[in-house]
C-alpha cells in the first residue's frame, strides 16, 4: 500500500469506527496532535483518545475534501468533519489532517481545524 492509500484507509477506517484496524496503523512511538492542540504519544495513548472521542458520538464521518502530497509520505488532507453528539447536537467542523507515514506506519497526524 503507498503512503497516500494508507493514509486514505485511516480515514475510511476512522469512519467506521474500525478501532484494531486503526490500531495495526500505528506503532508504539507514534503521535498525534488534535484540532484543539492536545498531544498524545504511542499507538495506546491514540487509541484512547479515538475511543473516547468516536464515543462522544451517535454518529460521526469525515468527509475528504482535497489530498495533497506534501513531500514523500507526507500526506496532506483537507475535511470536512460532521456528527451527531450524545446529545442530539449535529457538530460540523473542517480542518487540515497532515499524515506522516514511515516504514508503513503512520508516524504522525497533525491536525488543524480551520
Amino acid at each position: 500500500m503507498t503512503a497516500i492509500e494508507k493514509a486514505q484507509h485511516y480515514f475510511d477506517l476512522s469512519n467506521a469506527s474500525d478501532f484494531d484496524r486503526i490500531k495495526a496503523l500505528f506503532t508504539k512511538n507514534s503521535t498525534y496532535c488534535s484540532g484543539t492542540g492536545e498531544l498524545y504519544l504511542g499507538v495506546n495513548d491514540i487509541m484512547a483518545m479515538q475511543r473516547s472521542y468516536h464515543g462522544s458520538f451517535k454518529s460521526l464521518k469525515w468527509q475528504v475534501k482535497t489530498v495533497e502530497i506534501i513531500k514523500p509520505n507526507i500526506i496532506l488532507f483537507n475535511f470536512d468533519f460532521k456528527g451527531e453528539n450524545q446529545a442530539g447536537e449535529t457538530v460540523e467542523n473542517s480542518g487540515l489532517e497532515y499524515i506522516i507515514i514511515h516504514n508503513e506506519k503512520i508516524q504522525h497526524i497533525d491536525v488543524r481545524r480551520k
